[in-house]
């Protein structure tokens, strides 16, 4: 029973840590004392995205000033604070009214869960602050995360003399893990070609940084031991990782990393399936929220796909080749990964990149080029001529890495968009991956049942994004400016009451819409003007009011109301409310909590 017992003391201990995060033990004092137009002084620990209009800043409130009346609380909070030229930075401690509301999701087809993200970090409220909307007082930066911030803003500013564009915000992103200088239509196009995972540094990165420390720590061997070189080569790692921000992905490949070198140091047996779940152990006992961290869930499940099937993939074609060899063991690499990452990808991204392997070949040299000429420019930055050079080669590799991804997503078909698995089915395809290592040896009848189960769900999934691919529906969003689109089988018809340069805002939230029914969009501003269509076995007229918006579609009529009408007067037709309608009628649909959904045939 030994077993049970540590079982449950462990989960008691996780529970625990849940309910501290969840409902710290100063909520109370916060939700009792804070209204909406109190004061309160807040403290930073991050700052995000301080390149772009907004930063994302995270930290606690400490107080809150209700006329002469203080309360003291420690209520973890985020903030969208609008650029100025006064950048805020980790450890300020800002004066602030803008009120603090709950987070709350919008509930419009394929949008982010950002409610579960910002929960899993102890964050609850979020705030918009304006530009010179806060003071700033003191900064109360501790001298180690003072050191990590400097040491990070110096690499970064050593890229920034060398490059610029997107070149600069690719190097930032592959060796010191800032995405903030990324174009949305670059992050697009790493997603949409199966990239992604080489925008965020994780175990591919760790392990070629390990591999250029050892190589260049050999030159010193005559004064160092190959043991005193590994731990100084996983000291320098463990610095990095500090440095690039400590991601669950970059940890749980440093700590895979150390328990590697500390069982050869110690010359034990090395199981790594079981380094791994003991990674992911220790990590969850640190930090048991990790488990919703979208990132900890892809990596592990990647390094679980290579350490149970790499082998068998690499076994289905032999290369005599020494060089093709190693593209093929490449490709079975990624083949392996992608077997355990799949129905996370199709869980919560809704699509599939269906160019990986080109894309994982074409990236496969360019990725440890860019790694390695970056640590030369770091290490060798005061040896101007060898710091050219480098630079030269890291443009060079950076503007080809770039190049490919774009043509990879410009390919036709790159990514297959459509798909929506719930939760229970996500537990059933892990549950046949596993039985298929588990009984990968067994008789050819076991065998057979796995792979029709697998090409059963195959079918149904095809099956089911062809009917949403053909589906046809008016859907009404819940957004602050009156926005809605007909989608009449492959094609969507977006209209939007706001002026086109705001519509990569409008933009973000149809495309997410698309990864569940996908289509191709076309967008139509109703600041200016009313519209008409009629073509494709498409009827409709759009009319925009002072208190409404009239849609006439397919003999039907929708009332987008901006505010409560009192005029008996309206046509005849279904009532739709924006959010900020607080309406009492029964009549009608209110676009407060969630989209508003009608089939259309």
């Amino acid at each position: 029973f030994a077993w049970i017992f540590t079982f449950i003391i462990f989960l008691l201990f996780g529970n625990q840590v849940v309910v501290e995060r969840c409902f710290p033990k100063y909520q109370g004092d916060f939700e009792t004392n804070y209204r909406k137009g109190d004061s309160y002084l807040f403290r930073t620990s991050e700052v995000e995205n301080v390149q772009k209009e907004w930063m994302k800043v995270t930290g606690n409130v400490f107080s809150i000033y209700k006329g002469k009346s203080s309360f003291s609380c420690n209520e973890k909070v985020a903030l969208m604070i609008q650029h100025d030229q006064d950048v805020v930075k980790a450890g300020d401690c800002l004066n602030l009214v803008s009120p603090l509301d709950l987070i709350s999701n919008k509930g419009n087809p394929g949008e982010f869960d950002a409610k579960l993200y910002w929960l899993s970090r102890g964050i609850r409220h979020m705030a918009f602050v304006g530009k010179g909307e806060y003071l700033k007082g003191g900064n109360e930066l501790s001298f180690w995360k003072k050191w990590v911030l400097d040491s990070r803003e110096y690499l970064a500013n050593i890229l920034a003399k060398n490059l610029d564009g997107q070149e600069l915000a690719l190097a930032q992103a592959l060796i010191l893990g800032e995405r903030s200088l990324l174009e949305a239509d670059t992050t697009k196009a790493f997603g949409n070609s199966g990239a992604m995972h080489v925008l965020a540094v994780s175990g591919l990165h760790i392990g070629i940084i390990l591999q250029i420390l050892l190589f260049l720590l050999q030159g010193l061997s005559k004064v160092l031991s190959r043991k005193q070189a590994l731990v100084i080569a996983l000291l320098i790692i463990w610095i990095y990782t500090f440095v690039s921000g400590m991601s669950a992905s970059v940890l749980r490949s440093t700590f895979m990393f150390s328990v590697l070198a500390i069982s050869q140091l110690w010359g034990k047996n090395y199981q790594p399936v079981n380094n791994l779940f003991f990674t992911g152990f220790v990590l969850l006992l640190m930090n048991p929220f990790l488990i919703f961290d979208i990132g900890f869930q892809l990596s592990f499940a990647a390094m679980l796909g290579i350490f149970w099937f790499y082998r068998p993939i690499s076994k289905w074609i032999f290369v005599p080749n020494k060089w093709m060899r190693k593209v093929w063991e490449g490709t079975a690499v990624g083949f392996a990964a992608q077997v355990t990452t799949l129905p996370l990808t199709l869980y919560y991204f809704h699509q599939f990149p269906n160019y990986f392997v080109l894309t994982n070949i074409g990236l496969m040299l360019s990725t440890g080029t860019i790694l390695g000429l970056g640590m030369v420019v770091f290490i060798f930055s005061w040896l101007k001529w060898l710091t050219k050079i480098a630079i030269v080669l890291l443009s060079f590799s950076l503007y080809f890495s770039l190049q490919f991804v774009y043509f990879i997503d410009g390919l036709p078909g790159a990514v297959a968009s459509g798909y929506e698995i719930s939760s229970w089915m996500l537990v059933v395809l892990y549950l046949i991956i596993t039985a298929i290592y588990l009984f990968r040896n067994h008789n050819y009848k076991l065998k057979l049942v796995l792979g029709g189960a697998v090409m059963l769900i195959l079918i149904f999934y095809v099956v089911d994004r062809f009917d949403r691919m053909n589906h046809s529906e008016i859907c009404f969003f819940n957004h602050n400016k009156a926005t809605f689109l007909i989608k009449k089988q492959d094609h969507i018809y977006c209209f939007y009451d706001a002026p086109p340069s705001n519509l990569k805002k409008i933009q973000f939230m149809v495309e997410s819409y698309r990864k569940l029914y996908p289509g191709e969009i076309s967008y139509f501003s109703m600041c200016d003007k009313d519209w008409m269509i009629k073509s494709k076995g498409l009827n409709l007229k759009v009319e925009k009011l002072k208190e409404r918006i009239t849609v006439r579609f397919q003999k039907k009529i929708y009332h987008v109301l901006k505010k409560e009408s009192e005029s008996q007067d309206n046509e005849k037709g279904v009532e739709i409310r924006m959010p900020w309608i607080d309406s009492k009628k029964s009549k009608g649909f209110d676009l407060k909590n969630h989209a508003v959904r009608f089939v259309i045939s």
